[in-house]
């Protein structure tokens, strides 16, 4: 009879452990190439998101062909997930010019911003007893593709100013 209780209470304590667990299913699209990883950051609640708790989990999973999977078991409760297309594998969200993310990232439920973080509600999700599914979109910063674009052109501009200059300048003539 002893032996059949603790089978029951090893049986119900399985249970319990295993019904009270959820799963996260992330999916990330949009990655311009398949080179590096993606990086993930899980955050639980609000404090997670703020940096007043440790991060929850992070992760690094391989990109093919422009998307990135991975998923996890987690406890019940509110999430929020940052993902960034690490192109270079160094584990970072690449910031040196005014901390803007050179890499693109993206936001659990989609949410974006070019500047600081969304807001805690636009970014939580809840994990039940089921299947949380989450989709990021991997996006570049607005100002980082403008200073993109602004290089760039600068830099055409120049060399055809230098070409113009070039073409232009009187040929030396012999006396």
């Amino acid at each position: 009879m002893q032996y059949t209780f603790r089978t029951l209470m090893l049986a119900a304590g399985l249970a319990a452990t295993q019904a009270s667990a959820g799963q996260i299913e992330l999916t990330m699209t949009g990655f311009a190439s398949d080179a590096g990883q993606a990086r993930i950051v899980l955050m639980e609640g609000i404090e997670g998101y703020s940096s007043i708790r440790p991060v929850t989990l992070t992760a690094s999973v391989p990109i093919q062909d422009g998307t990135a999977r991975w998923s996890a078991d987690v406890p019940p409760g509110t999430y929020a997930i940052i993902a960034h297309h690490d192109k270079d594998a160094n584990d970072e969200l690449n910031r040196p010019v005014f901390q803007l993310p050179l890499e693109p990232y993206g936001y659990s439920n989609g949410a974006w911003t070019s500047v600081g973080l969304p807001a805690f509600d636009d970014v939580a999700f809840e994990v039940g007893e089921g299947t949380a599914p989450q989709r990021i979109p991997m996006r570049t910063n607005a100002f980082v593709t403008l200073a993109q674009i602004c290089a760039a052109g600068a830099a055409a501009l120049a060399a055809l100013f230098a070409i113009i200059a070039f073409r232009r300048r009187p040929a030396i003539r012999r006396l």
